[in-house]
């Protein structure tokens, strides 16, 4: 994915909303870009096993694949990637600015710590 393109649309997608067979992917479209993230945030607010948050991040890498493969503009960030960012706000701020996003798009969180 080009860092000076242009996308009219940012679709955020979380971790536990993995699901190929949303209405978003039914169709193709260069102007919008799929942001799957992996935040520090996901790794504590819990006390999970290693294991679990390892496997938890390659299932989102692997759909992040499996959407570009289909022709999806995606963008996957590693904890690297995200390591700047105080919050998922902050990186979706910036995320739009960088690519002079108009349209901000995601699906209801299930979890309440999310949605808030």
């Amino acid at each position: 994915m080009k860092k000076n393109k242009h996308y009219s649309t940012l679709r955020l997608i979380l971790g536990d909303q993995l699901n190929a067979r949303h209405s978003w992917f039914s169709k193709q479209d260069d102007e919008c870009v799929y942001v799957i993230a992996e935040l520090l945030q996901e790794t504590g607010y819990v006390k999970h096993h290693v294991q679990k948050i390892c496997g938890f991040f390659l299932a989102m890498e692997q759909f992040a694949m499996a959407l570009q493969k289909a022709g999806h503009q995606v963008l996957h960030l590693t904890l690297d990637d995200t390591r700047d960012f105080k919050d998922l706000p902050s990186l979706i701020t910036h995320l739009c600015q960088q690519y002079s996003v108009t349209n901000f798009e995601y699906q209801r969180p299930d979890e309440y710590r999310l949605l808030e």
